[in-house]
């Protein structure tokens, strides 16, 4: 999806539009690019518009969704903490009380108008443990091995990643999922915007590769996943499992005294 600088109401319409179609198509879960309420930018002062937009309408809005197409949102937006902006990805999930994860590890310009989040977020729905990450965070492997450790089966991200970058996208999704055994979900923003954004939205398995993906443009792509496929290529040292947290060393992962 490639969401509109400052078009509040479009871009909620936008995101109905898509939910519907998801609901269609039998999905459990629906994800949408990071800041899809304001579209990305760095612009403080639509950015503010964009949280005060989310906490009046938006928020009421797709909370009415999620419990009427009985799915799990995760839309990205800005919003105010304490006074301060943040990037977040909220999680819908049926119920009034939201889940939030606010960008930990900023890029570039962001570092001028959003204050960081502090914590990691992983959550249980229908039984799945989830994971989430924004954006430039898919560089960062800690992150993910993390979200995998707290039992993460599947990490769900949202992107707003530049086409210049392409390369570091397609590797770093792949590597993350693969490196952990995990499904790795990622929402990305495409087409002309803040900057060229990278799009080519998909879903990675497991062993790495790429189940779905939408090469350009916008668009849906729907996948069901095998959880049972998380513990093979993590444990099952058999075929074409990689069981890397079946051998991994945690007792040498202790950060000793002294800095990098």
């Amino acid at each position: 999806m490639l969401p509109a600088i400052g078009d509040f109401e479009g871009n909620l319409e936008r995101i109905e539009q898509f939910i519907e179609m998801a609901v269609s198509e039998g999905a459990e879960v629906v994800v949408f690019p990071e800041l899809t309420i304001s579209g990305y930018t760095w612009d403080e002062a639509i950015l503010k518009r964009g949280a005060l937009f989310f906490s009046e309408v938006a928020k009421k809005k797709l909370l009415k969704l999620s419990r009427e197409g009985q799915i799990l949102i995760a839309v990205g937006t800005p919003r105010i903490v304490l006074g301060k902006l943040r990037n977040s990805l909220v999680i819908f999930k049926k119920k009034k009380e939201l889940l939030f994860y606010d960008k930990t590890h900023l890029f570039r310009g962001e570092k001028n108008v959003f204050e960081p989040g502090e914590y990691f977020l992983v959550f249980s729905y229908r039984g799945v443990v989830f994971g989430t990450l924004i954006c430039y965070e898919i560089g960062f492997p800690e992150i993910s091995r993390i979200l995998t450790f707290k039992g993460s089966k599947v990490i769900l991200s949202a992107f707003a990643f530049g086409k210049a970058r392409g390369h570091t996208y397609d590797v770093a999704t792949r590597s993350r999922a693969v490196e952990n055994g995990v499904f790795l979900v990622a929402s990305s923003m495409c087409g002309e915007g803040f900057v060229e954004f990278v799009g080519r939205t998909r879903i990675v398995g497991p062993n790495g590769k790429v189940m779905n993906e939408i090469e350009s443009g916008e668009g849906l792509i729907c996948e069901d996943l095998d959880l049972d496929a998380v513990y093979h290529y993590r444990y099952d040292e058999e075929g074409d499992s990689h069981a890397y947290l079946r051998n991994y060393m945690s007792h040498l992962y202790t950060l000793q005294k002294g800095r990098l």
